[in-house]
């Protein structure tokens, strides 16, 4: 039987409708799925699998099982162990400094000119390993972990910074194997006290004692970067170029009253510090805050002046944006010991904030109450490196062309200290560098039980940091 004309238009049009609907119902994901941009996700326990055949592995599992635990910092195993792997790339090695059983290394891998060397500075010492039961693996083991923490090595010293100064030995190696000469002098250091700041056993030592050994050096790049990472993703890059000064002490007394009313007072005194910006503070400021989801980080980017202590704003101010604007003063709880009462105060001072007269400050405070004071530990007055110069180029034109493609910038430490600190305060350029993406979940780890490091992230750097020294060593 023949359609009519109406039959037939409704057949086309109803037909047609349905035709498309299963073409979105059953095509449509398809398409959208080809359109979307591809998200990678990578296999890390396999990645991790291939990780342990590679040198960059085998050295880090051989290096993180010698026991340099600091203290007593007995590191000389260690030195001789990097020795030996430097000395096997026909680079050439000298141990020296005053103890030794605590040893510096310095290895020069000689450039076209010396002027203008770039130091790469390593410490072997690492922090005791605290309450042994907490490890999930022995913490001189160097072991994988279990089970879904398999692509992770676990060991005292993965992060901090063994594993650092591998990707800086291999870094090295690589130019060495390919006969390049660089254009400037590249000066290997490995410290042997950093974790309790024995000057006497670091970089600074050997400016003082032994300057022929970094002759010619202008810049450095030691820990301390910072690399924000979310799930597997590098989000930025961060070159450190400053951390406050530290001034930490121990305040005594026979009561805990006069000390209670004390840190009241001391609390007082830091609110009434006056916000200051400095230039390399509001650089870092723009750099970070459009990752941030707060809107305080967005706001101090060009109007913290306006928003500091007085105002409604500043209650709600982070402590983390707080301690980049200002002089602060942290105290601790009166605590109670076998010959009286002890309290913890410890400054942290911006550029132009000099810790001799933080010091002076604390000591007339103490004094008018007939306290004591015990100095725990201060670092150099706060000088920030300028976010330029060659060495700090090269690092920031080998990230901004990482397959990551995340933003690129400086960044700051309100709170944390590396030895970069004490070179900075001697006219050097020190640069914080991690060539490693370091989850905020491992970054805890350091200094803490169960210290461990991705591996697939391991041999990431490893590339990264190879990448790094070629730029320095060949760019103009």
């Amino acid at each position: 039987m023949s359609l009519g004309r109406n039959a037939r238009r409704r057949l086309a049009l109803y037909g047609g409708a349905s035709v498309f609907a299963a073409l979105v119902l059953w095509g449509g994901p398809v398409i959208v799925s080809r359109l979307a941009p591809r998200i990678n996700v990578r296999r890390m326990d396999l990645e991790a699998d291939a990780a342990m055949k590679t040198e960059a592995v085998k050295l880090l599992v051989e290096y993180v099982r010698i026991d340099t635990t600091n203290p007593p910092g007995l590191t000389r195993p260690a030195i001789e162990f990097l020795a030996r792997v430097l000395a096997c790339e026909g680079i050439p090695v000298t141990l020296t400094g005053a103890n030794p059983q605590r040893p510096i290394l310095v290895a020069r891998l000689t450039g076209r000119r010396s002027e203008g060397a770039l130091a790469l500075l390593n410490h072997a010492d690492v922090v005791p390993a605290g309450d042994l039961a907490a490890w999930k693996e022995p913490p001189f083991a160097a072991a994988r972990g279990d089970s879904g923490e398999r692509d992770h090595l676990y060991g005292r010293g993965t992060l901090d910074m063994k594993g650092q100064t591998i990707a800086n030995v291999l870094a090295l190696a690589s130019l060495a194997r390919a006969g390049l000469v660089p254009l400037r002098d590249i000066v290997f250091v490995v410290e042997s006290g950093e974790e309790t700041y024995e000057t006497s056993l670091s970089m600074e030592w050997l400016l003082d004692n032994r300057p022929d050994l970094v002759a010619g050096v202008t810049d450095v790049f030691n820990e301390g970067g910072v690399n924000e990472v979310k799930t597997q993703r590098v989000e930025r890059f961060g070159i450190e170029i400053m951390q406050k000064a530290i001034l930490s002490v121990e305040v005594l007394a026979k009561e805990a009253k006069p000390l209670e009313d004390f840190r009241g007072f001391l609390k007082a005194r830091d609110e009434a510090q006056p916000v200051r910006v400095e230039p390399a503070v509001r650089e870092f400021l723009r750099f970070i805050a459009p990752a941030r989801s707060d809107v305080w980080g967005r706001r101090m980017m060009d109007q913290a002046e306006k928003l500091g202590p007085g105002t409604e704003f500043w209650q709600y101010v982070p402590e983390v944006y707080r301690s980049l604007l200002k002089d602060s003063i942290y105290v601790g709880n009166v605590a109670k010991g076998a010959e009286g009462f002890s309290l913890s105060v410890m400054s942290t001072l911006l550029p132009g904030s000099p810790v001799a007269a933080a010091r002076a400050a604390l000591d007339g405070w103490v004094r008018e109450r007939g306290f004591g004071l015990r100095v725990v530990f201060a670092t150099p007055d706060c000088v920030p490196s300028p976010a330029e110069g060659r060495a700090y180029q090269a690092v920031a034109d080998v990230y901004s062309l990482d397959p990551e493609g995340a933003p690129v910038g400086p960044y700051i430490l309100s709170g944390q200290y590396t030895s970069s600190a004490g070179l900075r305060a001697r006219g050097l350029r020190a640069y914080g560098v991690s060539p490693f993406a370091v989850t905020i979940y491992d970054a805890s780890t350091i200094h803490h039980v169960n210290e461990r490091i991705s591996l697939p992230f391991f041999v990431d750097g490893i590339e990264r940091m190879r990448r790094i020294l070629l730029e320095f060593a060949t760019a103009p």
